[in-house]
């Protein structure tokens, strides 16, 4: 039995979500009158927020598995899109009987929070974001995801890699990469199964970036609560991203934090820090 402190996986529900063709699978804890609905990141699952449960007795948690991850049931060539996110929180928050939802999202689930807060700014009282992506516009992902050369080049490197090794290495000899994002990129292009993952996950959240403009319009006209951790040492997600994201939104209600980490923030000396922001 696996235990997150306190709590056991005999208290966490598991249950599917239906979004037409595709079933979202997510993970359920805690009793609280409050919904918080929570978004891992690349490579996680819906598991990595059940120890939360301890920490926050007034909230439900809706922990959902993205495309591609733990349960989920998820065609290779469909696109998690804006239909899907607006029928995603219609359903969850009509089986909790509840008008608002707080959201936290750690890396990639971050920037699902902010385009559920860019579609229904009316639903979110907070959002809470952990080494977020998302929090800028990133050139490099768009090209590769919504550019014909880009997803050309970016399926040629990922189905031949040692064709372009040589140019990494040399990027990386050059500190034209630095060595954490090196180690970091080889850990998901190594193997062919972590490739082939990649090439299903980049394209299939693609769509899923944020209008900053929309946002900054949205946060002057609603009083969502939105903190921001990030942690000192994050090569993935630098400190750098959420200062420049706090200042392009200019929101008064934007608090950003700084843990001692690097880019993995959740865990024992973390997740009472972070539940103070929801516990207001």
């Amino acid at each position: 039995m696996i235990i997150f402190d306190s709590y056991t996986m005999s208290d966490i529900h598991s249950a599917y979500i239906n979004l037409g063709t595709e079933n979202l699978h997510y993970l359920q804890a805690g009793n609280g009158s409050k919904l918080l609905l929570a978004f891992h990141g690349y490579g996680n699952d819906a598991a990595m927020f059940m120890p939360f449960a301890d920490y926050l007795p007034d909230y439900t948690i809706v922990s959902i598995d993205l495309p591609h991850h733990g349960k989920s049931n998820w065609s290779a060539h469909v696109h998690l899109d804006n239909h899907h996110l607006l029928a995603l929180v219609k359903e969850l928050t009509l089986l909790h009987d509840c008008t608002q939802v707080s959201l936290m999202g750690y890396s990639m689930g971050g920037r699902v929070c902010l385009k559920i807060a860019e579609l229904m700014p009316d639903v979110v009282s907070d959002i809470i974001l952990l080494a977020s992506d998302g929090l800028t516009f990133n050139t490099f992902y768009y090209f590769v995801t919504r550019t014909t050369p880009g997803r050309y080049l970016f399926r040629s490197f990922l189905s031949s890699p040692n064709r372009y090794m040589p140019v990494v290495n040399w990027a990386k000899r050059r500190k034209l990469i630095d060595a954490s994002r090196h180690k970091f990129a080889m850990q998901y292009l190594n193997g062919e199964e972590e490739r082939f993952f990649l090439l299903k996950v980049w394209p299939c959240m693609s769509l899923l970036l944020p209008d900053y403009k929309k946002l900054r319009k949205i946060f002057s006209q609603h009083s969502i609560h939105v903190c921001v951790y990030m942690g000192k040492h994050d090569k993935i997600i630098p400190l750098s991203l959420a200062e420049q994201f706090k200042a392009t939104l200019n929101h008064a209600h934007i608090n950003l934090y700084i843990l001692d980490k690097g880019h993995a923030l959740i865990d024992a000396d973390t997740l009472p820090v972070i539940a103070k922001s929801l516990n207001r």
